[in-house]
């Protein structure tokens, strides 16, 4: 499994504005790409940085999601200012349990999204 590793600085007090928009823009166009896995999104909402992976089934399929990747950047460029470029990386171990659905938290913390179990 391939992984493409963005970091986001998002600006002053726009970090749940930024994870928003990529949640709203930019996730759908990766789901509905050949080879998509998955994605995870992590963040930090005091600094405003936040660190986004997107699963691949093969090196082919993140290949072509670096091209899309590209115009997010260009679109919603004012949240990578100042970020390294993505990086390409190869799972190595993923262990222990992990939702089976969608979970989301808001910039509080609060649960938007609680995993299939806790619903």
């Amino acid at each position: 499994m391939f992984c493409r590793v963005t970091h986001v600085q998002a600006p002053e007090g726009r970090v749940q504005q930024g994870l928003e928009l990529w949640q709203d823009n930019v996730l759908p166009t990766m789901e509905a790409r050949a080879g998509f896995k998955g994605a995870l999104s992590l963040a930090d909402f005091d600094s405003g940085k936040a660190l986004l992976i997107s699963f691949w089934e093969g090196e082919d399929a993140a290949r072509e999601e670096a091209e899309y990747h590209e115009q997010a950047i260009r679109h919603f460029g004012e949240f990578f200012a100042n970020a390294p470029d993505p990086e390409d990386m190869q799972l190595h171990l993923f262990a222990g349990e992990i939702f089976n659905g969608t979970y989301a938290a808001d910039g509080a913390g609060g649960d938007i999204a609680a995993p299939p179990a806790e619903r």
